[in-house]
């Protein structure tokens, strides 16, 4: 039995032009990660390849991942198969305009400085648009897909609202900062990540998350990332544990703590206070200590469940 969901999970990548986008954006990731270590060119502090170097790693996984998502999709597989098509085209051409816009010395995002850059910016968030529909059109045939384990299904519905939900995040970042509207302080730019500072100051390595101000990357991040970490969680506890009602019920502690998490970041950006304080790790801990808390009224509801039912019988 247990080895028969571990073969579920490991389904095969099912969906073709998903696979090509994935390779070809692991082969730009290994070709980006050269460029990032000879060109010493930079942008707003940073290196001109760390942007594409991080959106190419995360084309890659997520283009994995819904390949790998798509083979449990059961009901409306045609339309899932063309929205898979759909996503694999649209961040083709995301990361074309970014590695593109980084390998002239140029920003990619919010640049509305000349008639070129609006329309490369609108081509990204036109395209991106498309991912988030095309995303939310192919989870609808995995909702209810009786090809995952109960548990995998489980966390895969936690894991789509939450990365669609990380996605839309990215969208409260395009609107024109009210200081960005000055005539005086006018510089090309329209819209930004970093909230009670200008984008481009101290930042966590690589990530690079404002540590002085709130950054709404932190929380685009972690909802995104939903997509992978949920189901991977479900894999572990797959092999880990034995009793059904405990894996459902610390799927769903799991998952309650990693909203709440997608939720604090993202108020604490709004508010403009940094991921980089302690009151932070106070936060986050508290918000383990709830996910424990669910999991163990999950398990607790469900055993009584079962005891009533068993009384009935």
């Amino acid at each position: 039995m247990k080895n028969d969901r571990i073969a579920s999970l490991f389904s095969s990548l099912g969906h073709k032009h998903l696979n090509v986008t994935a390779a070809l954006s692991l082969l730009g990731t290994l070709t980006v990660v050269l460029l990032y270590a000879i060109d010493t060119r930079e942008i707003l502090g940073v290196s001109v390849w760390e942007k594409p170097l991080k959106f190419l790693i995360s084309a890659t996984v997520y283009a994995t991942t819904f390949s790998w998502l798509y083979a449990f999709v059961g009901k409306g597989k045609k339309l899932a198969s063309l929205m898979g098509s759909l996503i694999a085209i649209m961040l083709v051409v995301e990361l074309i305009a970014i590695t593109g816009m980084a390998s002239v010395g140029s920003t990619s995002h919010f640049n509305v400085s000349t008639p070129f850059n609006i329309a490369v910016w609108s081509v990204m968030a036109t395209a991106i648009s498309i991912v988030w529909v095309a995303t939310f059109l192919l989870s609808a045939g995995l909702w209810n897909s009786g090809r995952m384990s109960a548990d995998l299904r489980l966390a895969v519905r936690w894991a789509i609202g939450l990365g669609l939900a990380g996605m839309g995040i990215a969208f409260t970042m395009t609107p024109p900062q009210p200081q960005q509207t000055l005539p005086e302080n006018w510089a090309g730019v329209a819209g930004a990540h970093t909230v009670g500072a200008a984008d481009g100051g101290p930042g966590l390595p690589f990530f690079g998350w404002s540590t002085e101000a709130g950054d709404l990357r932190v929380s685009h991040f972690f909802g995104l990332h939903a997509l992978q970490v949920l189901p991977l969680v479900a894999l572990l506890f797959s092999v880990l544990i034995a009793s059904d009602r405990i894996r459902v019920a610390t799927i769903t502690g799991v998952a309650t703590s990693y909203t709440l998490v997608v939720v604090f970041t993202y108020v604490q950006a709004l508010l403009g206070h940094t991921i980089a304080q302690a009151s932070t790790l106070v936060a986050l801990g508290s918000i383990l200590l709830l996910g424990l808390t669910v999991a163990g009224l999950t398990y607790r509801r469900a055993s009584n469940t079962t005891s009533g039912n068993v009384r009935g019988a």
